[in-house]
């Protein structure tokens, strides 16, 4: 699977998803989407997840579904892809607020506000911090990424 992000100035970005198979799947995007789909990468790369997400692209999925609520409602959500959607905004809330002092206790607490079917996740050390500096060299690459070029990543 390819992740290629076309960085437009002024206008939206495009995202593309180039599957295993050779199919595709793309959209526009601003740059909330652009940082949000950063941070789905770096988690599900970095915790090696493969329903998560990118998994569900992977294997045919189309990126725009996740903006049709009629279809969104039928997505089957894995447990990866449950811990991955909202550590993707923790993880991002952390870029612009700082780090949390403790990610797990602000991650069992967002689990439990929502009332999620699966049980809490707990990343290690180690997990976490290789998410944030993965994370951390996406979004320095974004930001250095001239209009009109293209970053490239393959998971």
């Amino acid at each position: 699977m390819l992740l290629l992000i076309t960085k437009n100035i002024n206008k939206p970005h495009i995202i593309r998803y180039k599957r295993d198979d050779g199919t595709d799947t793309w959209m526009k995007a601003d740059d909330f989407l652009v940082r949000h789909d950063l941070s789905h990468y770096a988690i599900e790369k970095t915790l090696g997840y493969k329903t998560a997400f990118i998994g569900l692209l992977n294997n045919g999925m189309d990126i725009r579904d996740f903006e049709d609520r009629e279809k969104r409602l039928k997505i089957i959500v894995t447990q990866e892809a449950c811990y991955a959607e909202n550590m993707a905004n923790l993880f991002l809330i952390e870029k612009i607020q700082g780090n949390s002092g403790n990610f797990n206790e602000m991650l069992a607490s967002a689990f439990i506000n929502m009332k999620l079917p699966f049980a809490v996740p707990v990343l290690s050390n180690n997990e976490i911090d290789s998410v944030r500096n993965c994370l951390s060299k996406l979004l320095n690459s974004w930001n250095d990424l001239p209009d009109g070029e293209t970053m490239t990543l393959s998971r």
